[in-house]
């Protein structure tokens, strides 16, 4: 009868389950929908949030540690969780939560051990501390609630490799033969091989019969989200789940001898990471933005709309071209409202401020210190790069001005380029 009865809201579970996943997709499908027939307002496909997480399952009831000032054992668990959107601070989710747990206890009174698979479906309420809609916010802390239907299967080792039953004396060995046995003597030392071979429920150690091996619980839990994107972001938690059975390790306040337990229900603590994505992004932000009047804008006022304009950085009240770059009269590459000589030839080397560049003011200037003069030398480098680069003809003019220097020595190996910084002609860089 029992069995049956479990069977039964198993089957009912399940069925609550999938439909509220169902629904989820049809109100998903609903805004699709509206997007496509609405005309005076158009609505945003809403697709919902995924979740996956990976952390660490630890468990608290009467076998192994059970205060939170001990050390709790660990096993890994995996989550998986479907959410829809909102902009609320309240939000709810479907969870799948998977894993093991695990307790060992030995001490010098009793010697208990179990290993419990989980499998638990339910539905999550979050509250939010922050608001999802500032954009600039990135860390969001939040509290979560809700209710779970949970299935386990838990079992025990109490046999090694060989089949011997294991028993432990009070030197802190384990044998095959018990140490209050006639036979005491003949005892060899055995070791646990850490396989959890034997069904709890089945090896009915307490005399609870087949009891049931699912229950319902209330997860409890905090965390902080980190919003990496519009449509990603991270989960830290630790969700506390309340169960309603103390059957998870085996062992009860109605348990014989010294396995007796406690009277308070087990709980299992979920501590982990999870990624999220959005399957469509939340627009609704951007509804209220202007876009033909980003298009149409034109930050420095020349005219030109900055998605047209080659120089968006251009002062006001100067003459700029069709491509919104600034007038240049004499071509030197230095626009004319800030060029301090207009009429520089076509070939001249200039500095930043638009003036030429002569082989006389580097020479006077090394020949006053030839360290002060080396700024100067390398702007004039600069300069000239960059006019090669605006005039390639520019390089065979100065080859051709060059070519005596060049054919007067065979061992003259400086460039055409820096030939001026030889000022007394040794072919050697001054």
């Amino acid at each position: 009868m029992n069995k049956n009865f479990n069977n039964f809201f198993q089957s009912v579970h399940t069925i609550i389950f999938r439909a509220s996943l169902i629904f989820i997709f049809f109100i998903s499908g609903l805004n699709a929908s509206a997007q496509e027939t609405e005309t005076t307002e158009k609505k945003k496909i809403r697709l919902p949030i995924i979740g996956i997480s990976e952390g660490l399952l630890n468990f608290s009831g009467d076998v192994g540690y059970n205060r939170l000032n001990q050390p709790l054992t660990a096993q890994s668990g995996f989550q998986i969780e479907i959410q829809p959107q909102t902009e609320k601070r309240f939000s709810f989710s479907l969870f799948l939560l998977s894993g093991k747990i695990f307790g060992d206890e030995k001490t010098y009174n009793r010697t208990l051990n179990f290993s419990s698979s989980i499998f638990s479906e339910g539905l999550t309420f979050r509250y939010d501390f922050l608001s999802r809609k500032r954009a600039d916010q990135t860390l969001i802390p939040f509290l979560t609630a809700g209710i779970e239907y949970m299935v386990f299967s838990s079992s025990t080792d109490l046999y090694d490799a060989n089949g011997n039953y294991y028993q432990y004396w009070n030197d802190g060995t384990i044998r095959n033969i018990a140490q209050n046995d006639v036979s005491a003597d003949q005892a060899i030392i055995i070791y646990r091989d850490y396989i959890y071979e034997t069904d709890l429920r089945d090896a009915n150690l307490d005399g609870f019969g087949k009891y049931s091996t699912s229950t319902w619980g209330v997860p409890i839990g905090a965390g902080l989200r980190f919003q990496i994107s519009d449509r990603c972001g991270m989960h830290f938690s630790s969700v506390c789940h309340f169960t309603g059975t103390d059957y998870l390790d085996g062992v009860t306040a109605e348990s014989k001898g010294s396995r007796q337990g406690n009277s308070k229900n087990d709980k299992i603590f979920y501590t982990s990471v999870s990624f999220r994505f959005a399957l469509s992004s939340n627009k609704e932000k951007y509804n209220n933005i202007d876009f033909n009047a980003l298009v149409n804008e034109d930050a420095d006022g020349d005219g030109i709309t900055d998605i047209n304009d080659d120089s968006s950085g251009t002062p006001k009240n100067n003459e700029v071209n069709t491509d919104g770059k600034p007038f240049d009269k004499d071509n030197d590459g230095i626009p004319d409202y800030r060029d301090q000589e207009l009429t520089s030839a076509s070939d001249a080397v200039v500095n930043e401020q638009g003036i030429t560049i002569t082989e006389e003011m580097i020479e006077e200037k090394f020949r006053k210190d030839s360290l002060a003069a080396l700024p100067a030398v390398i702007e004039y480098i600069k300069s000239y790069d960059k006019l090669v680069q605006r005039n390639p003809d520019v390089e065979k003019k100065w080859l051709e001005k060059n070519k005596n220097i060049s054919s007067s020595s065979k061992e003259n190996k400086i460039p055409p380029l820096y030939r001026i910084l030889d000022l007394d002609g040794n072919y050697i860089i001054t």
